[in-house]
């Protein structure tokens, strides 16, 4: 009976689908219009009937192309509907590929709708794979399109499918607030399926938390379904609507939905046999409830079976292909059998056409292999010429900038040298001035260092020799490193196996700045308690130098780039500790120069040493009175740390920073108004901190001297780049601690990317400010953060004493952010960039992005906003690229210029107008 039924159903549906076809073609050869056969096509697509609606919009494809019009306006219309049926008929493989050109074609030509529906399509089909990002994509294409060029007809569409997006892969929230979104658009353009299908998704999204109110969007939508005569999925709504009246013992609410299935059921497409097994399961179930075991156990048995016998059919097609593939290969083997003895007389004449045939085709792939290398190793020469001309071009960069750069720095450091010579000056004042005249010193000679790469680049560098005394030339310099060691309390030796009396022909400038930047690198990277040494010998006519520390060694994948201009470590886990990267290739290339070499070995964790070789030639009888070494302040004694204050009416701030001179010039500044304590790392500053948090020296990674003041500071000045330990290190353990969260920090550094700033707000930094910097500005911002401290030192005693782990930002998510702050950059003069913008701009819910920026950054969006403004605002006042503030203050989102003030004097101290000079 059943079979006669299946047979019956299946005799009726092909019935269907024939007169379909039949009357489609009757139609066309009637003379009706092509839009009126894409209209019955798209109504059996909705209707399910995707297989009757793929001839359709075949024939009409095939008659497009041959009146040359398959990609006119029409044309593509057709191939949309066209794709997207042969999507929902299951043939996703050809479809998707059908899809892919239409998209291409569409674009090329400004067919935005069918642009846009086309990656919407694309987008449920990739959903289908499980293929999650390549799916966002598409409907972020989608959305873009239809935002851009007011296709608002389509944005049900797209709402429906980002709804069902977010079911699959994102969040609930999202996935209710597209669906709400469907419904709502949709029946402002009459779009019955859209309402329905977004009813359909909130049931989904409800089932679990609120089942009645599932089952109300399941009943709305299944009368929608059946007003568009989608019948098989208005019968799967009447089946959830039974499967949740079970849950809630509602058996007869059940019992209603399953007979309407039941009679329905005729009228859906395709031998859909699981809809009516499970119907019947679902009756059995509901007798069950109700007490009438005998019905219970009829449909039980009657939808098992059904279901078994469905397994069993589909193991049966597989099965049978086996059998199919077995049947062939046996076939095959008769018919080897057979010819067997026809194929032995030609098997040697096969053979030797064989061998030819395979001797040609191997030359073939010889030729065209050997023709593709020649044509790479064309490409490889001409990108090599074209990186020396770059390295070229930039090395002469450098050369005219250092050029031009002496000039300035004449103009500086005379004026400079003038002023000193008054002996009216304070104290204050003749500070500020010495460390003007240092580091203007050190720029000079930075310039300089440029400027001789330059000149070996290019051969133009000569040796100077004069005849020198080496021992008593090379102490005076080893000795000015003393003071530095004893500052930063490192064991600093030298062994000097050369006799005082040995004079020989040496460039004494270029050995001064080989051992300046091979003793300051090991100095900077050598922490405090660890040890640096220097050798010096004089051996067959070789003068061998070498420096060792204890530091942290070297990571063996940087090893052999540490010679190379420029190169900075880009490993994660290394701190950030500046520098240009010149110091040890001026090393490498002097030392070339000099017909030696240089070498350096590291152990990782256990420190590093460098060697260097220089041939010298012996000049014992030279004059030498006149050519003594000449001794010069290379600016590297450390001002100690002083102790903390015992004014106690003052705050205490504590200045991370490993510059010496900038630590001093910073100490002036604040002196006047607060304790000031210096550190030249991150590590040394938990170290000051630790006995006074409670916490042991070596718990905090640091070590802790005889001088060093254990303070409890009320802020925190900190360098971003520094040795040992950076200051995004040290803000990250200050900050996940629950001793120090309360302590303000300021990030003050010469890097003014967005990633390292992103980085800081995301671990919860105060303030931000990048070099040079105005005193005035600097003041302002510590006042301002210092007001709240009271308020944070009575909320910290409440936290638990022990430190929380802040939640770990994925690398997926990290770029989520720097993609996010892009867009929000890109966009910040919009006066449409509001939160609910964004959220559906990276298709999420309002309150989905709070949770994620929150979490991200510590910011909500409004303040996040407000942040991104106020930055990019300070940025176009320091440039002077606007001439008035309210020009600047609407570049930035702001309604008027008095609001922007407002805003950025209570955020960084100053009005904008005394930016502006005003």
């Amino acid at each position: 009976m059943k079979q006669v039924i299946k047979s019956l159903l299946s005799l009726i549906l092909f019935t269907v689908a024939f007169q379909t076809l039949a009357s489609a073609q009757q139609n066309s050869s009637m003379g009706e219009s092509m839009q009126e056969s894409l209209d019955v096509a798209t109504q059996l697509m909705i209707s399910k009937q995707s297989k009757s609606a793929v001839l359709i919009t075949g024939k009409l494809l095939e008659r497009l192309e041959k009146e040359e019009k398959y990609n006119s306006p029409f044309g593509l219309k057709v191939q949309l509907i066209h794709g997207s049926a042969l999507v929902n008929a299951e043939k996703l493989g050809s479809g998707l590929d059908f899809l892919l050109k239409l998209k291409e074609t569409s674009q090329a030509k400004k067919q935005w709708d069918v642009f846009a529906e086309t990656c919407r399509v694309i987008a449920s089909v990739l959903e289908y794979a499980e293929k999650k990002e390549g799916s966002l994509s598409n409907l972020r294409e989608a959305q873009a399109t239809i935002s851009r060029y007011h296709l608002d007809s389509i944005y049900p569409n797209f709402a429906v499918r980002i709804a069902s997006w977010h079911r699959m892969f994102g969040d609930r929230d999202s996935s209710v607030f597209y669906a709400q979104e469907a419904i709502r658009t949709a029946q402002q353009f009459g779009k019955v399926f859209e309402v329905a299908e977004g009813h359909l998704l909130l049931g989904l999204n409800l089932k679990h938390a609120d089942p009645q109110g599932a089952i109300s969007h399941y009943k709305e939508a299944a009368q929608l379904y059946r007003k568009v005569k989608v019948f098989t999925t208005f019968c799967t709504m009447h089946l959830s609507m039974a499967e949740l009246n079970l849950a809630m013992g509602k058996s007869r609410e059940a019992m209603a939905n399953i007979d309407t299935t039941f009679l329905y059921y005729p009228l859906t497409t395709g031998n859909n046999m699981e809809q009516y097994y499970r119907a019947c399961i679902l009756k059995g179930n509901a007798f069950q409830q109700l007490g009438q075991l005998d019905s219970a156990i009829f449909y039980l048995k009657t939808g098992h079976k059904m279901e078994l016998e469905s397994v069993e059919s589909l193991n049966l097609e597989k099965i049978v292909e086996i059998d199919n593939k077995y049947n062939v290969k046996q076939k095959v083997k008769e018919l080897e059998a057979k010819n067997l003895e026809i194929q032995t007389g030609n098997d040697r004449l096969n053979l030797l056409v064989v061998l030819i045939s395979m001797i040609f085709v191997f030359a073939g792939i010889l030729a065209f292999f050997y023709l593709r290398l020649r044509k790479a190793n064309q490409i490889t020469r001409e990108q090599s010429k074209q990186l020396k001309s770059l390295d070229t071009a930039k090395s002469h960069f450098f050369a005219n900038v250092s050029h031009e750069l002496r000039t300035p720095l004449a103009l500086m450091l005379g004026p400079i040298g003038t002023l000193l010579k008054d002996k009216q000056l304070t104290d204050k004042q003749a500070n500020l001035l010495q460390l003007a005249q240092h580091s203007s010193k050190q720029l000079e000679q930075l310039v300089t260092d440029i400027l001789d790469l330059g000149k070996l680049e290019m051969g133009k560098m000569e040796l100077n020799e004069t005849p020198t005394e080496v021992a008593p030339f090379f102490r005076s310099y080893f000795a000015q490193f003393e003071s530095l060691a004893e500052s930063r309390h490192i064991d600093f030796s030298l062994d000097m196996a050369v006799d005082n009396d040995v004079v020989a022909l040496l460039d004494q400038a270029k050995c001064r700045q080989i051992l300046n930047n091979l003793l300051s690198n090991a100095f900077k990277f050598t922490p405090a308690g660890e040890r640096v040494a220097a050798k010096l010998l004089l051996s067959d006519g070789t003068i061998q130098l070498s420096v060792a520390d204890t530091g942290p060694g070297i990571h063996p994948d940087d090893l052999p780039h540490v010679f190379n201009r420029y190169f900075q470590t880009t490993r994660p886990d290394k701190p950030a500790e500046g520098g240009t990267g010149i110091g040890l290739a001026l090393c490498h290339e002097y030392a070339h120069l000099f017909g030696g070499k240089i070498e350096v070995e590291s152990m990782l964790g256990q420190g590093t040493t460098f060697r260097i070789w220089i041939p010298v030639k012996r000049a014992d009888n030279a004059n030498i009175s006149d050519v003594a070494p000449q001794i010069l302040d290379l600016g590297l004694k450390s001002a100690p740390t002083p102790a903390a204050s015992s004014d106690k009416a003052k705050p205490t701030i504590l200045v991370v920073e490993d510059n010496p001179d900038l630590q001093a010039y910073i100490r002036v500044v604040l002196s006047e108004k607060y304790n000031v304590v210096s550190a030249e790392n991150g590590q040394t500053a938990l170290g000051v901190m630790s006995y006074e948090l409670g916490v042991m020296p070596e718990q905090a990674g640091a070590q802790i001297t005889h001088n060093s003041s254990l303070i409890t500071p009320d802020l925190i000045l900190s360098d971003l780049m520094m040795p040992v330990m950076d200051g995004l290190q040290l803000l990250e353990k200050l900050k996940s601690s629950d001793a120090t969260r309360h302590i303000p920090v300021i990030m003050l550094t010469a890097r003014a990317e967005a990633r390292d700033k992103l980085k800081a707000l995301r671990i919860g930094v105060d303030d931000y400010m990048t070099k040079p910097f105005e005193e005035e500005e600097l003041l302002a911002r510590i006042e301002n953060l210092l007001k709240n401290q009271a308020t944070r030192k009575q909320e910290a005693p409440s936290a638990p004493a022990y430190e929380t782990a802040r939640p770990q930002v994925s690398q997926e998510e990290q770029q989520w952010l720097e993609g996010f702050e892009a867009y929000v950059q890109k966009h910040l003069s919009s006066d449409t960039l509001t939160v609910s913008a964004l959220a559906g701009t990276f298709a999420m819910s309002d309150s989905t992005l709070q949770r994620q920026l929150k979490r991200l950054t510590g910011l909500s969006p409004i303040q996040y906003l407000q942040e991104m403004r106020l930055d990019e605002g300070r940025k176009l006042l320091e440039t002077r690229r606007y001439n008035s503030i309210g020009q600047v203050a609407a570049q930035v989102g702001f309604q008027d210029a008095r609001s922007f003030s407002r805003s950025y004097k209570q955020r960084f101290g100053k009005l904008p107008s005394e930016m502006m000079g005003e």
